[in-house]
């Protein structure tokens, strides 16, 4: 297992795309902060820096587009054979696909963390981590409840796309799935808000669950509309990345490849 983990590991860090994501997600983070430090009437600087800059959105199509061509482009290319001719049983491939996927993830988030940080002291030297935001968290507590929850519900997205890049030979699909799914928790917000008070079981939906990161820091405000407690929301979100995650493996056990 170790082995195909360094295996990945090494393919992805080879991979030019790798590289590019790191510095246009930095850049976009230096271009936007600097942009809310310009328009500081507008835009409230301590509520930016405790959402990291807007760099958690862009992370998830970074993860997106790695967890669908991972699985999906190998089978295209015919690459995923080799590695199932050799003494590698398919659990073991696609588990180190996973463990992977999930060491690249708490990558991209430290980087856009450290980066925030040094922004901060650049840009917004003024600001206090421990200044207090509206509510009753400091700016370093909502950073960390708001990565929390960002990150649980990042693994959610990747979950589905993991799932269905093992259904299908093209990674279009699983991009387009992911996507979808992720735009679909806000374009539907309102929608599903009435849909939620009419039928109460349909609060335990995939789409309701990436309200999480809102509602970590802000349980009084959000419950009101999800109608799950903070610990419902994270127990849902792990049970829906364990259920995708298992028929994935199911899935790709029969696969043809």
């Amino acid at each position: 297992m170790g082995t195909l983990v360094r295996q990945e590991l090494f393919k992805l860090t080879k991979k030019k795309s790798t590289i590019a994501v790191s510095v246009l997600l930095v850049a976009y983070m230096v271009i936007f902060l600097i942009f809310v430090r310009e328009n500081q009437n507008i835009i409230d600087p301590p509520s930016v820096v405790s959402q990291l800059g807007g760099g958690l959105s862009w992370s998830v199509f970074v993860m997106i587009a790695a967890a669908s061509t991972m699985i999906a482009m190998e089978s295209q290319y015919g690459t995923l054979k080799d590695l199932l001719y050799r003494t590698y049983s398919r659990n073991q491939v696609l588990a180190s696909k996973w463990i992977t996927l999930f060491l690249y993830s708490i990558y991209l988030y430290l980087l856009i963390f450290v980066t925030n940080i040094c922004l901060k002291f650049i840009l917004f030297p003024d600001i206090s981590l421990s200044d207090k935001l509206e509510g009753s968290s400091t700016i370093i507590e909502s950073m960390g409840y708001f990565m929390l929850g960002n990150f649980i519900g990042l693994w959610l997205i990747i979950s589905l796309v993991l799932m269905i890049s093992c259904f299908f030979n093209t990674s279009a699909a699983a991009i387009s799935a992911g996507i979808i799914f992720y735009f679909a928790s806000s374009i539907l917000s309102g929608l599903m808000m009435m849909v939620i008070e009419k039928w109460n079981w349909l609060k335990w939906n995939p789409i309701n669950m990436l309200n999480l990161p809102n509602q970590i820091d802000s349980e009084s405000v959000m419950i009101d509309f999800t109608h799950l407690t903070t610990d419902e929301l994270i127990i849902g979100n792990i049970v829906y990345i364990i259920l995708f995650l298992g028929l994935g493996l199911l899935v790709f056990r029969r696969k043809n490849v």
